[in-house]
């Protein structure tokens, strides 16, 4: 995630909190939640800063910290315009400024201007911290739900290099058997991937098909997840099947409307959590899927039908990728990496596999407040890899299924266009998931 990492691609996780605050309180709320996230931050991964190895011979490592300026981690925002097309203007620009990980790698940008009963904070995590579902868990530490932290009453003090380079090569000696162990499985995993025969589609081409842009545009979306809970079990669907039709019908009228809809479909770049309890709450525990939305398909219920083939497929393969996956280090491990992703990155970065990102997150069924301060929605910030011009990121938030919708703008260029589509196409798969249910209750 650090290594991947371009001007045009910043690797960060966010969201977006639209909290319920009294105009009274406003004046003081800077520095409440200066307060409070400092008591919460001990308990969270986010109170460290990155320290390189010696050399690249070993990984990089974090090191904790005792506290944090919050003067410097959870900063006022001012829109001049503070309605809701400014605050998502705001966040599209802040979500493009890379974090620096010789500090905790966090910030928060609070929006106290907007009218009414109402403010925005806007949290940024480092990728490399953790994943959408150990996102969520730092959501859930920096909340009331979770009562203030010990703290930390020193940083972390780490070996000096020598020392360092020494238990280094202790470890490495020690972690022989387990690297050939895990060779075998990885030669076990691409023979096993080898023999798939139901291959991925190819990703298309499009004319907006080139490398990611420094620029951004963002908007937010909000249904009601019962609604979509029921419209997609009418179906006989998941609700993560009937998010990536809405997002298919979605995109298919928006690239028919742009006169570049491909005759192949598109590809989506997602990604399944195998997180269990022995990898603990952080970090990235992921594993990619490229499913096709099959949005060569006019009939939005073959459509449907389609993905949920199309992710049955992908789901063949995980268990496979997973072996590819946290291979033990190797003296010079980081260097070599290093070396590798400078290559890859150079020139504007790489094309990825998949022309969109779609995700679709857990996130807390209860109510939540932060600060004392009721929390309305908690809506996705999500990034853009090299290559792709458009990422959708649900999860739930109480009663709602609130999603993110970020774009290139060089190559979408109306991104609330894409949103009220997929609203659009939520609504009419609620009509064909009644009409549905009308025609079981009659032939019953």
């Amino acid at each position: 995630m650090i290594l991947s990492e371009t001007d045009a691609s910043p690797m960060h996780v966010g969201a977006l909190l639209l909290l319920e605050v009294p105009e009274a309180d406003k004046p003081g709320m800077l520095d409440r939640l200066r307060r409070h996230f400092a008591e919460r931050l001990p308990a969270t991964p986010l109170l460290a800063q990155l320290v390189l190895a010696p050399d690249g011979y070993d990984s990089d490592v974090w090191a904790d910290l005792a506290c944090a300026d919050m003067t410097t981690h959870l900063v006022r925002e001012i829109t001049l315009t503070p309605d809701e097309a400014a605050l998502h203007a705001a966040v599209a620009k802040l979500n493009l400024k890379r974090l620096d990980l010789a500090r905790p790698p966090f910030m928060a940008h609070l929006f106290d201007g907007l009218p009414g009963d109402r403010a925005a904070l806007y949290l940024k995590v480092h990728h490399s911290v953790a994943d959408g579902i150990g996102f969520q868990e730092v959501l859930r530490l920096l909340s009331d739900e979770v009562p203030q932290a010990a703290v930390r009453s020193a940083d972390a003090e780490l070996p000096d290099p020598a020392d360092w380079q020494t238990l280094s090569e202790a470890w490495f000696i020690a972690e022989e058997p387990l690297r050939g162990a895990k060779s075998a499985l990885r030669k076990e995993a691409l023979a096993a991937l080898e023999e798939l025969t139901d291959g991925r589609a190819e990703t298309p081409v499009l004319r907006m098909s080139a490398p990611t842009s420094q620029q951004r545009n963002y908007t937010t979306l909000s249904l009601l997840l019962a609604s979509f809970k029921a419209t997609a079990k009418a179906l006989d669907a998941t609700i993560n099947d009937l998010f990536l039709a809405c997002a298919a019908s979605a995109l298919r009228q928006y690239l028919i409307e742009i006169d570049d809809l491909p005759a192949t479909p598109l590809v989506v770049n997602s990604a399944r959590s195998y997180r269990r309890d022995e990898h603990g709450k952080f970090g990235n525990r992921i594993v990619a899927q490229h499913p096709h939305l099959a949005t060569h398909l006019a009939d939005p219920i073959e459509r449907l039908r389609a993905i949920q083939a199309s992710m049955a497929a992908e789901m063949r393969r995980t268990g496979h990728d997973e072996a590819l996956l946290d291979a033990p280090e190797k003296p010079f491990g980081a260097r070599d990496r290093r070396a590798m992703f400078t290559e890859r990155t150079a020139g504007g970065g790489r094309v990825l596999p998949g022309n969109v990102t779609l995700s679709n997150v857990p996130g807390p069924a209860g109510q939540r407040s932060v600060a004392g301060y009721r929390q309305l929605h908690n809506y996705p910030v999500p990034i853009i890899g090299s290559g792709r011009f458009l990422n959708i990121t649900s999860r739930r938030s109480g009663d709602n299924l609130d999603m993110g919708v970020i774009a290139d703008p060089e190559k979408i260029a109306n991104v609330d266009r894409v949103a009220a589509l997929f609203e659009q196409a939520a609504r009419d798969y609620v009509s064909m998931a009644s009409a549905e249910t009308t025609r079981l209750v009659g032939e019953s």
